[in-house]
């Protein structure tokens, strides 16, 4: 018993020792840090254009098709005006090379749902120019295919 209540006493004075320090935090400097994190690691969307090509005829069936996209980034919010910026500085070579992975597409990526491949084409070709402030990946607000 008087084991049990020695033990009793050791942790009835360790939780009042420890009781202090737990209380010892600044919460709205806890709030801030929090809420700096979400902001620099909050993503959102950058317009990249819409873009319209001609592939070249199926050598098979002699069949040619259109594609037309409208195409979107997404990058952490607070990089989206460095990247507007560069988009409006370097908006021929953005163009040319976006036409450039367009006109390369495969029947075979075309027949993907997802269009994986053409996503990771067109992100691995805008961030070799955008240089500030890289893109985390490539979506389409709209994928259009029309065959002749």
């Amino acid at each position: 018993m008087t084991r049990l209540r020695s033990s009793v006493r050791l942790a009835i004075v360790a939780l009042t020792l420890g009781v202090p320090s737990v209380g010892c935090f600044n919460s709205e400097k806890l709030v801030e840090r929090v809420r700096n994190n979400a902001i620099r690691t909050r993503i959102d969307e950058v317009k990249l254009g819409q873009y319209r090509v001609t592939l070249p005829r199926n050598p098979q069936t002699g069949e040619m098709a259109e594609v037309d996209v409208k195409v979107y980034g997404e990058t952490l919010r607070y990089k989206i005006n460095e990247i507007e910026d560069e988009l409006k500085s370097r908006a021929p070579e953005i163009e040319d090379r976006t036409l450039q992975v367009l006109r390369e597409t495969s029947r075979e990526e075309l027949a993907d749902p997802n269009l994986v491949t053409l996503r990771e084409r067109l992100l691995t070709s805008m961030n070799e120019v955008l240089t500030g402030a890289p893109l985390k990946s490539i979506g389409f607000y709209q994928v259009r295919f029309v065959r002749h």
